[in-house]
């Protein structure tokens, strides 16, 4: 939960902020709970902890109800199982971070620790999901900005869960509420 004098949040909040409570929000809420009854699902998540009241406020609650009630929501609950802000670190080629790397640098090994905010596993393959809340953006300016992001990160999720392979990567923008296929 954030921490910030609750009157402070009268001006709204930063985009950081929006986003880590929805995100709060989509890790820990009751998928099919929340499709029914959104403002009660909010409200467990304020009672149990999982959402600083002052926040629920300025959540963008018609972009929730909107993912909630998609088609993604659909294929979130058939996966065979969920994994909400999956932690990993894996080290992979250079090249796969740095694709402009000089040659004699692109097979050395780094690093790479990041948070999928959701992996769908079905038992043939899996699905990598990244939420956006960013305003005033483009289904382009999306892709631009993250498609990088989500195919490091499907590679290192390959790695973790061989032979599974990831087989779609998405980014759901709560803004334009909508799933967009990267």
């Amino acid at each position: 939960v954030l921490s910030r004098p609750a009157f402070l949040y009268k001006e709204g909040l930063t985009g950081a902020e929006r986003g880590t409570a929805t995100h709060s929000v989509l890790q820990f809420a009751d998928l099919a709970a929340a499709r029914e009854n959104l403002a009660a699902e909010l409200q467990r998540l304020v009672r149990e902890g999982y959402l600083a009241p002052e926040l629920r406020a300025h959540l963008d609650e018609a972009g929730l109800a909107a993912f909630f009630s998609s088609p993604l929501l659909a294929r979130m609950l058939s996966a065979q199982k969920l994994l909400r802000e999956y932690a990993f670190l894996t080290s992979v080629s250079a090249k796969y971070v740095q694709p402009d790397i000089p040659p004699q640098f692109a097979t050395r090994t780094v690093l790479v620790q990041g948070i999928a905010d959701l992996v769908l596993v079905f038992p043939d393959h899996l699905e990598l999901l990244d939420y956006k809340t960013d305003r005033r953006k483009t289904e382009a300016d999306f892709l631009s900005a993250y498609r990088p992001q989500l195919n490091l990160y499907a590679l290192a999720i390959d790695k973790r869960f061989a032979p599974k392979k990831v087989m779609y990567k998405g980014i759901y923008s709560l803004e334009l509420g909508r799933l967009i296929e990267a």
